[in-house]
């Protein structure tokens, strides 16, 4: 029994999967390009096994290659080095998403969608008995209001909510081999634990093994009997944790003159139209940002920090209190979780920066030189405006998506989990990115992340946020030093 009290069984058993000398290649003109080099592992019953690595170490394209979902211009060795070993007539993989809500049908709620997951498996006759156990399984994951979750559609519940939803999708099943592509991605640490501990103990209870797909080392080392690092392609003994060490915060004395003010905020969604119920996003939230100053906003998924990035971009039209900018003429730019998503794959970069700047009328703004100058901001070359987002990585699509941000001279920046979706290394450099660009420009920033670390590294005052309420407030080393509320004390205990 490891440290979270789930059994690892150490004894021999026949495996599920072999995968022997696996090697994945790129199709190009005269000659393939060698994107993975030959790998080989096992995966047998009750074993956890992580793949790790930083982004483009080979981490999907390994998992899509298991799952013969590879993309139309990468194809694999021809020896046949992937090998199920199939047991009766038991389903042999579930997959487990990134991003659950991407993966979920936004017209379908999610209690029809585990219906499909059912019918799928399940021998029972009778609609109703089908529904019952809909009930069960979203109890079993641990979701205690399963009525209401059955009857939600995706975009009304939370993160955490839809991750183990898609969980019990995966599961219903009774596969003998789950496969998890960073199921914990953009989820807080609390919520991160027990997710993590769902699954392995839900697998623990079908005897099914587990290969999971992470960046963050320290977090799946915990959890796996085996590690398989990757780096550029190739398996590699060891890589040592990469410790969070962003440049040291240049104090800039940000100005005592008050930039936006939240006075008694609240925020009701409505849900049903014959009866409708309320639900409270947000209650009496009083916040202020300085002129200079970065603000930072941490809490559990589902306390609220997005729907205040919306409400003070204007997205949310329906509030109770007051949202004042104190210059009519500031104004924020948001910059969203997932870099990609929030970028026309249509445009290029340059293209991106000018439908942009258009905004402020200003000929003189889209010439070539004044692109690459904001591109120098935030440490990009002249090259890239001529590339496609699909065409960078995560870190610089991130950056290209900060770019377009401060290139029409926002008031303020409201980063909303920006850089959840990166591993460490480049969410390292885009905080640095941020301090740079404090010092720079003198912007002002609101920072909501769960990541306490992130927090700290960048944001001068911090609130905390639990079930739509400040719980505290305070600068950021009273609160890393001194924290009050249960809230705070049990997200800085995961770190």
């Amino acid at each position: 029994m490891n440290k979270y009290g789930l059994i690892v069984k150490n004894e021999v058993v026949s495996p599920i999967l072999t995968v022997d000398n696996l090697s994945i290649f790129r199709k190009k003109d005269k000659e393939n390009l060698l994107l993975l080099h030959p790998l080989s592992f096992t995966i047998s019953q009750n074993e956890r096994v992580g793949l790790v690595g930083h982004s483009g170490s080979g981490k999907s394209i390994t998992m899509k290659a298991i799952l013969d979902i590879l993309p139309e211009n990468l194809f694999i060795s021809q020896n046949n080095p992937i090998i199920f070993h199939k047991k009766d007539d038991a389903k042999v993989v579930s997959f487990i998403p990134q991003n659950a809500q991407l993966n979920l049908n936004p017209l379908i709620t999610c209690g029809n969608q585990l219906l499909e997951s059912i019918n799928l498996v399940s021998t029972l006759s009778t609609k109703r008995e089908r529904y019952d156990q809909c009930i069960n399984w979203l109890e079993k994951v641990g979701l205690s209001d399963a009525v209401r979750i059955f009857n939600s559609y995706p975009h009304e519940l939370s993160g955490g909510q839809l991750q183990r939803i898609t969980m019990a999708m995966a599961l219903i099943q009774k596969p003998s081999l789950i496969l998890a592509d960073e199921p914990t991605t953009a989820l807080d640490p609390i919520l991160q634990h027990q997710v993590l501990t769902l699954l392995f103990t839900l697998a623990d209870s079908i005897q099914a093994g587990v290969l999971i797909i992470s960046h963050d080392v320290q977090l799946i080392s915990k959890w796996t009997n085996t590690l398989i690092y990757l780096d550029k392609g190739k398996k590699v003994d060891y890589i040592p944790p990469y410790q969070l060490k962003p440049t040291e915060q240049v104090k800039v004395d940000f100005s005592q003159e008050i930039l936006l003010s939240l006075k008694n905020v609240s925020v009701k969604f409505k849900k049903g139209w014959f009866r409708p119920t309320y639900f409270n996003a947000l209650s009496n939230i009083n916040l202020t940002i300085k002129k200079g100053e970065c603000v930072g906003v941490i809490g559990v998924s589902g306390s609220g920090k997005s729907t205040l990035a919306k409400l003070i971009c204007g997205l949310i039209p329906h509030y109770d209190g007051t949202i004042i900018f104190t210059n009519p003429k500031d104004k924020g730019q948001m910059i969203f979780q997932n870099p990609f998503l929030s970028l026309n794959p249509k445009f290029r970069v340059d293209e991106t920066l000018i439908s942009s700047l258009k905004t402020l009328k200003n000929k003189h703004l889209v010439g070539r030189q004044n692109l690459i100058e904001i591109l120098n901001l935030v440490g990009l070359d002249e090259s890239f405006l001529s590339k496609f987002p699909q065409e960078c990585s995560g870190g610089e699509q991130q950056r290209i998506a900060i770019a377009r941000a401060i290139c029409v001279n926002p008031s303020l920046l409201i980063l909303d989990e920006s850089l959840a979706s990166l591993d460490v290394e480049r969410q390292v450099s885009i905080v640095n990115l941020l301090n740079e660009l404090k010092q720079k420009i003198n912007i002002s920033m609101l920072f909501i992340s769960h990541d306490i670390n992130m927090v700290m590294a960048v944001c001068d005052y911090i609130y905390v946020l639990s079930s739509g309420i400040v719980v505290e407030s305070g600068k950021t080393i009273e609160i890393r030093d001194n924290p009050k509320s249960e809230v705070t004390k049990s997200l800085l205990a995961h770190f």
